[in-house]
């Protein structure tokens, strides 16, 4: 059975950025999985561009922080057939390595997490999400502040355990409240209960090589290393996948490496 990887895109300004540029780039390590995008608002000259890059487009419009929400329409629609499917964002991230091999060496876990390796209360925006979730539920969780942060960004697994996964997210996020209740906050109210899975993978830069985050890394919750090449752990071992890169000071020198490769976004 073949594998589904989903992106999203949304509007022409996008492909004005050298870090989409780098992401087109790294997908070229992914060869055992159909490629399938969402967007919306994008013109009929970047449609064109995408055509060399995906197996398939499909056009559907939703709010940011509810891509979520589509990413299960899609998989409904188009993934049953598909073994595992993986939803990671564009701009910010590099594949490293083919993250589908990763699952494959885990035949038994069914679902993929990412711990970005901070906890909600070393992150402003993390604790106002999780706090918000708080102020909307009867029996929040006291010490939920204290909970790893699981990203939104980069999610993935068996198709039936990923989709089960987003309906949750789905109905959890379906609730009154003076701001955006995110899936992320979901996910991260609930890694006290996750850890408890033995079909479920939480994965840490510490423990495993699926992915770092820049976030944690920024703000030194997390260490690694840079060959120039690969952003590794401390063993020098490659991560699958280097997300929100564009936030350390990797930057400016990934950019530069890929200079000579850019072509739509000059």
């Amino acid at each position: 059975m073949k594998n589904l990887l989903i992106n999203y895109l949304s509007g022409d300004k996008i492909f004005e950025s050298s870090d989409l540029e780098i992401y087109f780039d790294s997908l070229k390590k992914i060869d055992n999985a159909d490629k399938l995008v969402v967007v919306n608002n994008v013109s009929d000259k970047n449609i064109k561009l995408l055509e060399k890059k995906y197996d398939k487009i499909v056009f559907k419009e939703a709010p940011f922080y509810y891509i979520y929400y589509k990413v299960f329409e899609v998989l409904a629609e188009y993934a049953q057939d598909y073994e595992y499917a993986l939803y990671i964002d564009t701009r910010d991230v590099i594949i490293q390595k083919n993250p589908f091999d990763y699952f494959a060496s885990k035949p038994d876990k069914d679902l993929f997490l990412v711990c970005e390796g901070m906890k909600s209360l070393e992150n402003e925006c993390n604790l106002y999400w999780h706090q918000l979730l708080s102020s909307t539920q009867i029996f929040p969780n006291q010490d939920g502040e204290n909970n790893l942060v699981i990203n939104g960004g980069t999610i993935g697994g068996r198709v039936p355990d990923y989709m089960n996964m987003l309906l949750l997210a789905m109905t959890n996020s379906n609730r009154k409240s003076s701001g955006v209740i995110t899936d992320q906050s979901i996910y991260t109210s609930l890694y006290p209960y996750l850890q408890k899975m033995k079909n479920v993978e939480l994965c840490h830069p510490y423990t495993d090589t699926f992915c770092c985050t820049g976030e944690a890394i920024k703000r030194n919750n997390i260490d690694i290393f840079y060959d120039g090449q690969y952003a590794c752990n401390e063993k020098g071992e490659p991560y699958y996948l280097f997300h929100q890169w564009d936030r350390t000071e990797l930057a400016g020198q990934i950019r530069k490496k890929h200079e000579s490769k850019l072509t739509f976004s000059i």
